[in-house]
């Protein structure tokens, strides 16, 4: 037998004997009526089940013989659940299905489908001119998981008394649709077969699955949201260190950051996005949550970087053709967070992109938003009833504002996190709200008072509206942040955008430049790719540009070091390749780039992440990459290994990378974005990352698809 299908066989067995624990999140679960199926009475209302179904490739299993088929052509409401085991590479694939197969009513049937690309989905239909009901949810299910063909457990119910069709997978509620001419298996006409592994039509088998159907039940009666939620979880892969419904009060999240401290704490960063996961503008505060036990569980998470001009709240954002594309368009937003420690102090840093309101990259103004005087640079102001182009004040020592025509100070000031005051008193204004109608988005002002912030679109005083780089800083592992710094004074006056490559920053620990801090930018203006350094433990910062290329590629960047203290970054580029560039004097000089031919990836690219791992393999140390590796859209997600070798060369050629082993993290087609490596305490590989294509118009606000896996370096370079 083979090593799958004894895997296959372990997880049915333990699903009979116990049923593992989920987190139900309270915002994802309706109430039920009191009449429908609780946890106590699972088995009530089953009128199917059956287990162990080989289905070879090409081929289908009739049920129409088997005991209970016939109560299954007759439901006008209930729940299927299947779990299963996919080795097929169809574009669709029938889990189950009932329909009418004879010659003229191809399109009368109900099935549940998966995709090769990750797809979980629902058709129900008596002809398109009767009635046709689709539901699917991308990201959904996994083609692989630890190297193995992985078992899936979907759900489905179909719910009369609310007229709601409802998708689950593996521990999660993904996808609603309302419906208030209900219609069920029932309502199709001429049903006369049930099926499993494809969908007959017209006499023939369509969209056959190839693998193994582990266990399908049927009920006649429907099961609520937290019993599906608990059923499906038997096959929970990765975790949601940040998910919809927490103490973010975001449905979406993008954009992950994972560290692990010198104490053996791990730290996680990311995007909270309220406005579906559109990039900003929108509204998006950095989320942050720790892990004292060596990443095994995670703390609640706290927003040390937020604004509060919007309300943040778990809304759903529309996925229809128009909705999709609509965007918060007045909000102060911040976005990208890294990380870092600097180990002498044990300090860390949180830095982050911050976007005035209603600014994003692509409509940021060209500048710095600081002004020089005698000598020393001021973030500048606009008298809110002044032109566009008059910035005449500008915010002095201790917060005080200035007015820059007379050289006075104003009564007006400003505090550590650019709240405003007049005369010593804090200034407020009016929060703003933000609801769909149908599919405009309609944004007003509440009755909630605010801090003003210099910031926000409703600010007497207002910033220049172009990015700015925000950094805080703990002391004590993200229990307690400092004040808000702004740190990108170095931002030159000729760029639009300068922005952080996300992920984490470096720390160089050997060599002339031991203890320097330095974090990955990029821009389009005098160059693509930067960084920014500090020799002080983050006191001040130093920008050098690191190429003179300006065809705006969004060049992220991550760090690595090589055994002498040189550094090595890869970056994404809009070239249709991976770069590696290299520098011998601490990041302040940089070699041309060198494609990394390995990696396949598509012409915009995506972020990546590298990191040192502490360990040698092979005899020799080593470095991790993560990335996709496809050149038609962000999919197929890799780790690879690489061995540093020493050429006995000099200079950037001193050393070279050999790219020795390489690990799917899931199936070719499955989507696989940003991600973030660390080394955890006990040497396993933390890996954080978006399992979904954040490329596709078609995958836009998915909520729950930042996901948390663990693996052992073994694990990583086996064959």
């Amino acid at each position: 037998m083979h090593k799958w299908k004894n895997k296959i066989m372990a997880v049915i067995l333990t699903s009979i004997v116990s049923i593992s624990s989920m987190t139900v999140y309270a915002s994802e679960i309706q109430q039920e009526n009191v009449d429908y199926i609780g946890n106590s009475s699972v088995q009530e209302g089953l009128i199917f089940e059956k287990s162990n179904i080989e289905i070879p490739e090409g081929q289908s299993y009739s049920l129409n013989k088997e005991v209970g088929v016939e109560n299954i052509k007759e439901l006008t409401q209930g729940t299927v659940i299947i779990s299963y085991t996919s080795t097929s590479m169809n574009e669709i694939q029938s889990l189950f299905s009932v329909g009418n197969s004879t010659v003229g009513s191809q399109d009368r049937h109900f099935h549940i489908y998966i995709t090769n690309s990750g797809v979980l989905g629902m058709e129900l239909r008596n002809t398109d001119t009767v009635f046709k009901y689709s539901l699917e949810r991308p990201a959904a299910v996994r083609a692989l998981y630890k190297g193995e063909k992985a078992v899936n457990t979907v759900a489905f119910k179909a719910d009369a008394k609310s007229g709601q069709y409802k998708l689950f997978a593996n521990g999660e509620l993904l996808a609603t649709l309302d419906e208030k001419a209900f219609k069920f298996i029932k309502d199709i006409s001429g049903v006369d077969n049930v099926t499993l592994g494809a969908t007959m039509r017209q006499g023939k088998a369509a969209y056959g699955f190839g693998g193994a159907i582990n266990n399908v039940k049927v009920y006649s009666s429907v099961l609520s949201d937290e019993e599906l939620i608990k059923e499906t979880g038997t096959t929970k892969h990765g975790e949601n260190i940040f998910y919809a419904g927490d103490d973010t009060k975001s449905n979406y999240f993008r954009i992950p950051s994972l560290l692990t401290l010198s104490s053996g704490t791990v730290i996680s960063a990311a995007d909270a996005r309220y406005g579906g996961t559109h990039d900003s503008k929108s509204k998006i505060n950095i989320a942050y949550a720790k892990s004292t036990d060596g990443g095994n569980t995670w703390s609640k998470p706290t927003l040390p970087l937020k604004f509060d001009d919007y309300i943040a709240k778990n809304i759903e954002w529309p996925r229809d053709s128009v909705g999709k594309n609509v965007q918060i368009n007045g909000s102060a937003s911040y976005i990208d967070p890294v990380l870092l420690e600097d180990k002498e102090t044990k300090r860390i840093f949180l830095f982050a992109d911050l976007m005035p309101a209603g600014i994003g990259s692509s409509n940021a103004s060209t500048g710095s938003g600081f002004k020089e005087i005698n000598g020393e640079k001021y973030l500048k102001l606009r008298w809110h009833e002044d032109g566009n182009t008059a910035y005449n004040y500008s915010i002095r020592n201790d917060g005080i504002i200035y007015n820059d025509m007379t050289g006075n100070p104003t009564e007006y000031s400003v505090d550590g996190e650019y709240n405003l005051y007049q005369n010593g008193k804090l200034l407020t204004c009016k929060q703003y709200d933000y609801n769909f109608q149908g599919s405009n988005l309609v944004e007003s002002k509440t009755d909630v008072n605010v801090n003003m912030n210099i910031f926000y679109k409703d600010s007497i005083f207002k910033a220049f509206p172009t990015n700015y780089l925000a950094m805080r800083y703990s002391d004590d592992e993200g229990n307690n942040w400092s004040d808000l710094n702004i740190i990108s004074s170095f931002k030159p006056e000729n760029s639009k955008f300068l922005v952080l490559g996300p992920g984490i920053g470096k720390q160089i620990s050997k060599g002339p430049h031991a203890g320097r801090l330095i974090v990955p930018l990029y821009s389009k203006s005098s160059s693509e790719l930067g960084f920014m350094y500090s020799d002080n433990h983050g006191e001040s910062w130093t920008y050098v540009e690191a190429d003179n290329r300006t065809s705006g590629a969004t060049a992220e960047a991550q760090i690595v070091e090589m055994p002498d203290g040189s550094l090595k970054t890869y970056l994404r580029t809009g070239s249709g390749y991976i770069a590696e560039v290299t520098s011998v004097d601490g990041g302040e000089k940089w070699s041309e780039r060198v494609p990394l031919n390995q990696i396949s990836t598509t012409s915009y690219g995506t972020q990546l992440s590298v990191i040192n791992y502490s360990q040698l393999v092979d005899g020799k140390p080593a470095i991790i990459l993560s990335a996709p590796n496809a050149t038609n859209g962000r999919k197929n997600g890799k780790i690879w290994v690489g061995l540093i070798n020493d050429t006995g060369k000099s200079g950037v050629d001193k050393y070279s990378i050999d790219w020795k082993y390489s690990y799917a993290v899931d199936g070719p087609q499955i989507g696989y974005s940003y991600s973030c490596l660390t080394e955890l305490p006990n040497k396993k590989i933390g890996l954080l990352y978006e399992k979904y294509d954040s490329w596709s118009r078609d995958e836009l606000h998915l909520k729950n698809i930042l996901k948390y896996e663990k693996f052992t370096i073994d694990e990583l370079i086996s064959k």
